[in-house]
């Protein structure tokens, strides 16, 4: 491991990854004298930004980065965006939802905390620079260039407008999918989780949906990659049900939802600090808009109190 933490995984000929705290894909292909290439995200921070972009440069020494390609707008798959751009000139592409986010993430602070944020959840870790996007995705295919294509696939639920990038090298024959935060490689997993969603009852719609994605390798955001998917979406979809199970069962008893979170987060053994508490206490909120249009909680607002308990059943 190098001690940036980025290691670099080749898939196809056309096609590797930068695996690390994020995995960062990267796509070429040679045209004349150049080497085109595409970055399928950006590092978080500036230092490992310019890693990868000095470690580029030594193994495609007349590249031109086309553009960055980017799966959703948080600051761990966008941050390096500026830098890269001001470097090279090159273009940015995102979905519709996301692109609003990228180019004003102040709004994301704001979505995490509920108002106006303050200055405690705002580092670089939840808001990175604004950047301007080129380009509009879609679910639509399209080419790269002769022998490349990639099919953005819509995957909502961790975030708002998210998507997976699939990469076919046509050439090879090979697909490789690029899932973002739509799934979480086995180690993350196990580590973390109770992982941020901003739309659980969507994120579960979302796994299902990558059950179906079919692509020689499956490069999650964080987390190893695999060659089979089905085994990884069952890990996913069993933390996310446990976790609907644990706030059901505290909800036994009508709490707060300060109360439900200190709950969760004792029984996961997580220490809250502000930015935890923020994000978690996110997911916590995303978790009972779902169970409540499920019907199996609901609420009382008692002494101007809201409580959150188990739905009485009929």
């Amino acid at each position: 491991m190098t001690t940036t933490g980025l290691d670099f995984v080749q898939l196809t000929p056309h096609i590797g990854y930068f695996m690390g705290a994020t995995n960062i894909g990267v796509v070429t292909m040679p045209h004349g004298d150049e080497t085109l290439l595409w970055l399928i995200d950006s590092p978080n921070t500036l230092v490992l930004t310019k890693y990868l972009w000095e470690q580029l440069e030594t193994m495609y020494p007349f590249l031109k980065l086309v553009a960055i390609i980017n799966t959703h707008s948080h600051a761990d798959h966008c941050g390096g965006n500026v830098f890269l751009q001001e470097q090279t000139g090159c273009q940015i592409w995102a979905t519709k939802g996301e692109s609003v986010l990228m180019e004003l993430p102040i709004l994301q602070s704001a979505l995490v905390y509920g108002g106006s944020p303050i200055k405690d959840i705002e580092s670089k870790y939840l808001k990175a620079d604004p950047c301007k996007v080129d380009r509009i995705l879609t679910e639509e295919t399209f080419s790269l260039c002769d022998g490349l294509s990639v099919t953005p696939i819509s995957l909502p639920g961790h975030y708002i407008d998210m998507a997976a990038m699939l990469i076919h090298d046509e050439q090879e024959g090979k697909k490789v999918c690029f899932l973002a935060d739509g799934i979480s490689g086995r180690n993350v997993i196990k580590r973390y989780w109770i992982q941020y969603l901003f739309n659980e009852k969507q994120f579960r719609l979302s796994l299902l949906k990558i059950k179906e994605i079919k692509a020689d390798f499956y490069v999650p955001g964080h987390g190893d990659m695999v060659r089979e998917i089905e085994g990884l979406v069952e890990l996913n979809m069993i933390a996310v049900l446990e976790t609907e199970t644990m706030i059901e069962e505290e909800l036994s008893t009508p709490l707060t939802f300060e109360e439900l979170l200190k709950a969760v987060a004792d029984r996961n053994q997580i220490p809250l600090k502000v930015s935890q508490f923020e994000l978690i206490g996110s997911t916590v909120r995303s978790y009972l808009s779902s169970l409540y249009e499920d019907g199996r909680i609901a609420y009382d607002i008692i002494d101007n109190r809201m409580l959150w308990h188990k739905a009485d059943k009929a």
